[in-house]
């Protein structure tokens, strides 16, 4: 059985049989002994999703069904998952990088500006041959994205619930993806690396700023805040622990 793997940050492990392919979609982070016995343990189901899509070929199986050993065989050693660890040594040497939660790869073009295009970042030939000169353009790169489009969220996500900050700063705040010391001021400062992540966790972080506007500890009425906007509160907290190693770069 073939089986293909696309990596994710997401905290997700999903499987698809198609076209006498296993599709898998996993975090980075899930090992491939954990995938294939994950794999394993949905066997039986994997089955069934074969003969619903190969109905009328039972009579074929006797003829072929030796060689299908041998490549049944060969497919447990070819046809393991990547390694997701590669693409974190990727991202951390400014080779590939995440953008709204897609992993994209990272190339050297001629123009003097970095831009996206595609599932492409491009970055001045001039800075992509060391890691620092890579790593220096995205977090520029990135820093005027937070800016473009979560400034939006952040004015929508306001408009909404009638509240209006003041002030909307992006910057590098080290461990924390929100500083909200200042939020009584209604000054809201966010790491500029909220634009790499997906769409459900951004939209956590902003209503959790909001609600120190009102609610300047963890308290109860915080929470509720939290929680009428976002009833899943707790299942984002969990998944933006996926990517905590951005910070790390």
């Amino acid at each position: 059985m073939k089986v293909e793997v696309t990596r994710t940050l997401k905290n997700v492990v999903k499987m698809r049989y198609e076209d006498g392919v296993l599709k898998v979609m996993a975090n980075y982070f899930v090992s491939n002994k954990r995938l294939r016995k994950i794999i394993a343990d949905n066997s039986e189901w994997i089955n069934k999703q074969k003969q619903e899509q190969i109905p009328c070929q039972k009579e074929e199986k006797k003829t072929v069904e030796p060689p299908k050993k041998k490549v049944l065989r060969q497919a447990k050693e070819t046809d393991r998952p990547t390694d997701g660890k590669q693409v974190a040594r990727d991202i951390f040497e400014g080779r590939k990088t995440v953008i709204m939660g897609d992993v994209i790869k990272v190339m050297s073009t001629v123009s003097a500006k970095t831009y996206v295009d595609g599932n492409v970042m491009y970055v001045n030939e001039r800075y992509y041959q060391s890691r620092e000169g890579r790593l220096k353009a995205i977090k520029s790169y990135l820093k005027k994205m937070a800016l473009l489009y979560v400034s939006v969220e952040i004015a929508n996500f306001g408009s909404d619930v009638s509240l209006c900050p003041a002030k909307i700063d992006f910057k590098d705040i080290g461990e924390f993806w929100v500083n909200c010391s200042l939020a009584s001021q209604r000054v809201l400062c966010f790491d500029f690396r909220i634009v790499q992540l997906p769409q459900q966790l951004r939209t956590y972080l902003i209503a959790h700023a909001f609600a120190h506007f009102q609610n300047p500890i963890h308290n109860d009425k915080f929470w509720n805040f939290v929680s009428n906007i976002l009833p899943r509160y707790q299942d984002y907290a969990k998944q933006l622990e996926q990517y905590h190693l951005l910070k790390d770069i």
